[in-house]
């Protein structure tokens, strides 16, 4: 009985002195707010009145009438080259690392994504959604389940979209942007069916057309004809459109990015939140030689995760349950590997690669472009897709052309003794990794001048695609790093296929390890070991690989010859490059503080308003906007409006 009283007023101590430490819930003191929102009890909801949208009419201020497409239809895939395949000296560049002067410049267009969400008609558009949404949710009691991704925080403006501009205006020589894009939402017109109605920044002068170009959703959305029923095919998508127009889902936006018409082969991808703080040049974001710039966080890896399959505890409207799936579909395509997450600042995607990608994962596409806020199912996150498919093409290229074009000299599928001590020259259970010099930024520099172009001003080239595979499995010794491998395992007796894919997906440490070893033996320079020599096999008519969503449905043919080979590869080249950047989320009002100032090193920022609490967002508002006043008051770029 003296026990069990001495246990009951040692729990009222602890619970009398957790109230006085703990504050109540109308206590002024701030704290975080929990990292996804709960289930809210939801009064009926009024009938939405949306405002007129005439198109044939007076326009109202913030739109434009304009002619969308007469098909939805996502058109075949056309190959086309990346900038790195237009070297024209692209063999001597590849086998020996010496470069030749470019006549054409690389150009990029900058690219942002934008749902204006202070604009009342998109307003109550997408609260019209979110009911159609939370309708189909099944109600728990009085409680209904929140919409996933219909969150205010998606959809606030601070005034981002014009500055972000300005800052690549200002940071970007004008010979370097070919185009400014700006994709926005769009709505159906109440007046006539031949015209949509688009949004447009109020500020922003859109009769600069060669320069600036207005794109709307339902100018790049588009769904493959396999993804649709047949009477929806034969109305050409119309439907699907309306269903999924305008959209509010950023990764379904992105979804689309492929589908911009005649894009420059360069695109620098950015958020309205997404900011250059320095002067920089084309080779900070691609060039000829050495290929598109990833900004890769290489201490922050990335699980997989199969469709329908979320880890617990996860933000389910946040971006890495969309990152986990699209992990997983490089991991069909490529076999199993723990990625590592991009740096959240401006993207560089190649738009040759890009388009392939989207000709490959169509229909996960389409599927991602059908939800129209986060969290509804899987979807894709097509700018880490288009990322890691590079990297992993490259390496795939690579083993591809020493094996299947090299190793395999008379392209008859099976090796014989000579051929195999080909492709087991000097290999070893242990196999020493280095970097090259030529990793260095001023190797980089040096042949960059040679071809005529500047070098990079805010990026230092940590890593190259000649360096190897960045995802290397490495032992540190006294004598250095080097990666292990079971030669005798990784070159099991089989056919020249059978080699290839064991060591390029089911065995893939064996794959990295001979690419280690393959770049150690073509010398200082150049990758000259990987490539078959110029009288190698050639099929009368060398075919392109085919788009494949898994590695087992890719036919690697034998006798592709030479040329092959170097174009496959220099078609992936890329780097992992080093800049100056920040990421900043707002949470709290005084987070504002580390905006950086102008003698901050920063050159990449974004920043994430995070704010949830009504009055921390009216205490942010004035030193957000005082920053961009600050920083960008005075710009006025060519596609502003002129205000008296």
């Amino acid at each position: 009985m003296r026990r069990r009283t001495v246990l009951l007023l040692l729990a009222l101590t602890i619970v009398f002195g957790a109230s006085l430490l703990w504050p109540s819930p109308d206590d002024p003191v701030e704290r975080y707010p929990p990292p996804r929102p709960y289930k809210a009890k939801v009064e009926p909801r009024p009938k939405i009145i949306v405002p007129p949208k005439e198109a044939k009419g007076v326009v109202p201020d913030g739109w434009r009438a304009f002619t969308p497409p007469n098909s939805y239809l996502l058109p075949p895939y056309d190959f086309e080259p990346t900038l790195a395949q237009r070297l024209p000296c692209v063999d001597q560049w590849l086998s020996r690392g010496k470069p030749c002067e470019m006549t054409e410049k690389g150009r990029i267009d900058a690219v942002w994504t934008w749902v204006n969400g202070s604009e009342p008609v998109l307003e109550d558009t997408r609260e019209d959604a979110v009911a159609m949404v939370a309708a189909t949710l099944k109600p728990m009691g009085s409680w209904q389940p929140p919409v996933l991704g219909s969150r205010q925080t998606h959809f606030r403006t601070h005034g981002e979209m014009i500055n972000s501009m300005r800052s690549v205006f200002s940071s970007m020589p004008s010979e370097v942007v070919r185009k400014y894009i700006l994709l926005t939402a769009d709505v159906a017109a109440e007046d006539t069916a031949e015209l949509r109605l688009g949004s447009v920044p109020t500020w922003m002068d859109t009769n600069h057309s060669t320069s600036l170009q207005i794109l709307h959703h339902s100018d790049v959305f588009r769904v493959p004809r396999s993804s649709l029923p047949q009477i929806e095919v034969e109305g050409h998508g119309l439907e699907w459109r309306d269903r999924n127009v305008p959209s509010f889902n950023s990764l379904a936006i992105e979804s689309q990015l492929a589908n911009i018409p005649e894009s420059a082969p360069t695109i620098l991808y950015l958020n309205d939140d997404s900011f250059l703080l320095k002067s920089v040049s084309a080779a900070d974001f691609d060039s000829p030689l050495y290929g598109p710039v990833f900004r890769i966080q290489f201490d922050l890896g990335v699980n997989s995760r199969a469709p329908g399959s979320i880890r617990m505890g996860v933000d389910k409207e946040g971006e890495w349950p969309a990152l986990e799936y699209t992990n997983w579909l490089l991991d069909q395509r490529f076999g199993k590997r723990r990625r590592r997450y991009l740096h959240h600042v401006a993207k560089v995607l190649s738009a040759p690669t890009l388009r392939e990608v989207a000709a490959i994962w169509a229909d996960e596409l389409a599927t991602t472009g059908e939800t129209r806020f986060r969290g509804q199912g899987p979807q894709v996150n097509l700018v880490f897709l288009t990322t890691w498919y590079t990297i992993e093409k490259h390496r795939e290229s690579l083993l591809y052309s020493f094996i299947m074009l090299r190793a395999d000299a008379n392209a008859d599928g099976v090796f014989s003794t000579a051929e195999r001590q080909v492709l087991t020259m000097g290999l070893a259970p242990e196999i020493p990794v280095a970097l090259r010099e030529d990793g260095s930024l001023h190797y980089v520099e040096l042949n960059l001048h040679r071809a005529g172009l500047d070098p990079p001003k805010e990026t230092v080239y940590e890593w190259l695609s000649y360096d190897g595979y960045p995802l290397i499995k490495t032992v540190r010794t006294d004598a250095g790093a080097h990666c292990t491998m079971d030669v005798d395992a990784c070159f099991a007796p089989g056919t020249a296929r059978d080699v290839f894919t064991r060591v390029a997906f089911e065995q893939p440490e064996c794959g990295d390890c001979l690419i280690a070893h393959l770049i150690s033996r073509s010398g200082s320079e150049g990758l000259s070991a990987f490539l078959p020599p110029p009288g190698a096999p050639r099929t009368p008519s060398a075919p392109k690989l085919p788009l494949a969503k898994r590695w087992q449905d890719v036919d690697f043919s034998a006798g592709m010859g030479r040329e092959f080979a170097v174009d496959n590869i220099q078609r992936y080249t890329y780097v992992a490059g080093s800049s100056p950047m920040q990421f900043l989320s707002l949470r709290r009002p005084w987070d504002t503080t580390y905006l950086p100032n102008k003698t901050s090193p920063v050159a990449f920022l974004a920043v994430n308003d995070d704010l949830r609490d009504l009055r921390d967002i009216e205490q942010s508002e004035p030193p957000i906007r005082k920053w961009y006043a600050d920083r960008w008051g005075q710009v006025r770029a060519w596609w502003e409006k002129r205000v008296d």
